[in-house]
């Protein structure tokens, strides 16, 4: 049987007007320590009936604390209540961290890893990289983050202070589908094609060592497949 804890919101930020970054703390009981790329499976009652939705963590597992990204989805009642009600001292009923979205973290080796993200499927992805950034110093990572609009850019200061932070370690490529941008490859949505244009002018994918990637299915499929094509099944 499932078992829930109660969880304490301590901090409640908006990182867009349709998303915002929950922080939680354990009150009574539950192990809430947690890998990179794990997630956390919430309950509430909405007018009696009661409704379960998974977030996933986004701080660092060097970080100590407990952070998820949620965004707002249409019609959706527990990310709607989320992101309009929610407030620093409520609390919330989480089960423990679940998941496998993730790969050893190796300090001593040299690795390089890349991730496609789409939209809040940068959450899991930006535990990943901050973890991997803090505990693997020989490490580099690559990130193609894909959304609507700037305005839409989840996370975007902190992603830009980690670029700054980790110079040479961390390399970040924005592509975005209606705001344009200097380069062309970069703006639209990502495909098969946009993935040659990538592998062929900025990235090495021959050296690549992990991928990961989240997002909506389409996406994800297609980066999927590309990446195959190129021989990279990881």
């Amino acid at each position: 049987m499932a078992r829930f804890f109660p969880l304490t919101v301590t901090d409640v930020d908006r990182t867009t007007r349709e998303a915002v970054a929950v922080t939680l703390e354990a009150r009574d009981g539950g192990d809430f320590s947690f890998t990179q790329g794990q997630y956390l499976t919430f309950k509430r009652e909405f007018d009696g009936t009661e409704l379960r939705r998974s977030y996933s963590i986004c701080s660092g597992v060097n970080e100590g604390v407990l952070r998820v990204g949620i965004k707002k989805v249409t019609d959706g009642a527990f990310s709607c209540w989320v992101n309009e009600d929610l407030k620093p001292g409520m609390t919330i009923d989480a089960m423990e961290p679940m998941g496998k979205f993730h790969t050893p973290i190796e300090p001593d080796k040299s690795k390089t890893y890349l991730a496609f993200a789409g939209g809040s499927g940068i959450t899991p992805v930006l535990s990943i990289l901050k973890t991997v950034l803090a505990a693997e110093p020989l490490s580099r990572f690559t990130l193609v983050y894909a959304n609507r609009s700037v305005s839409t850019i989840m996370f975007r200061e902190e992603l830009e202070d980690l670029k700054n932070t980790h110079m040479g370690r961390f390399n970040i490529i924005h592509i975005l589908e209606t705001d344009a941008q200097d380069i062309d490859l970069f703006q639209g949505r990502i495909d098969g094609e946009k993935c040659t244009a990538l592998f062929a002018n900025w990235i090495d994918i021959a050296s690549v060592d992990t991928a990961f990637i989240c997002g909506p299915e389409p996406m994800m499929k297609a980066i999927a497949q590309s990446l195959g094509d190129h021989g990279l099944n990881k």
